[in-house]
């Protein structure tokens, strides 16, 4: 899905000599991704996986065209790589790193704004775009090339949505997983509108939480604009809070989108309605 990632995307990783950092660039490599460059400071001239790495986004913009920068950083260095990222022209940043400080995430926000950045996470489990390419740390198990696209929220519950699909043999055509931090930067609705616009999504996914408010501006905005695409909705962990799952559920019926009580359901679903379209 070349609207938000493909086989070509030219991918930087910050803090790629971290543990994570290291383990998760194999895994992308293994997935085909195109890993350019690395970043950590003081780490001039190695290699990771036969990454180079620079000190500085500066120095690995000088020498590489970056998409994509995926930032798995200690989370009291993230305001200052994305800031050094977006400040050398990085257009869509993803960050890994979870539990950053509110403060600094609004920061992050304004300035990608300013600048027409576009920002994923904090708390991000990445990008996956089944055949193609991945950019993160999204597991590989249960994954099968088809026309899903799966949007979550906090880590690993895009992985529980990928089980319901694959029981029933149903693969996904991109798998997005938003962050879990209280403040994100990109929401439900702007991936929403990427794969309305994608050829290979035919039905869309959300796995939705009980915290914050982005479920009810996602209900209101598929009711207004009348949005093309089947959507399916579950809400994790209810029982955190179960009067406001109710009122987000309920918005989402309203809005005639399906909600399914049990995650199982999901697969059930889509598998029936593609059998009837036979």
């Amino acid at each position: 899905m070349s609207i938000l990632l493909n086989r070509g995307t030219r991918i930087l990783i910050q803090g790629i000599t971290t543990t994570e950092g290291r383990q998760h660039t194999s895994d992308m490599l293994e997935c085909k991704a195109e890993i350019v460059a690395g970043v950590s400071p003081g780490r001039y001239g190695q290699e990771v996986m036969g990454v180079p790495v620079f000190d500085k986004v500066s120095e690995a913009t000088k020498r590489h065209k970056i998409d994509i920068s995926v930032v798995f950083v200690p989370k009291n260095a993230v305001l200052s790589a994305v800031t050094e990222a977006i400040s050398e022209n990085v257009k869509f940043i993803i960050i890994i790193t979870e539990d950053i400080a509110i403060t600094d995430t609004i920061k992050i926000k304004n300035l990608a704004q300013k600048k027409g950045a576009i920002i994923i996470g904090p708390g991000s489990s990445g990008i996956l775009i089944p055949g193609h390419c991945k950019a993160g740390i999204l597991s590989n198990e249960y994954i099968i090339k088809g026309e899903v696209g799966v949007i979550t929220r906090s880590k690993g519950n895009e992985k529980q949505i990928c089980q319901s699909l694959y029981k029933e043999e149903i693969g996904e055509s991109a798998i997005i997983s938003l962050g879990g931090d209280t403040i994100i930067g990109t929401g439900y609705i702007e991936i929403l509108q990427a794969l309305e616009n994608d050829e290979n999504t035919q039905v869309v996914v959300i796995g939705g939480e009980t915290t914050g408010r982005l479920e009810e501006d996602t209900a209101r905005y598929i009711q207004e604009s009348g949005y093309s695409k089947p959507v399916i909705v579950y809400i994790f962990d209810k029982e955190k809070d179960p009067e406001i799952s109710v009122e987000k559920e309920k918005m989402f019926r309203d809005a005639g989108v399906t909600v399914v009580e049990d995650i199982w359901e999901i697969g059930q679903i889509i598998k029936e309605a593609t059998e009837e379209e036979k």
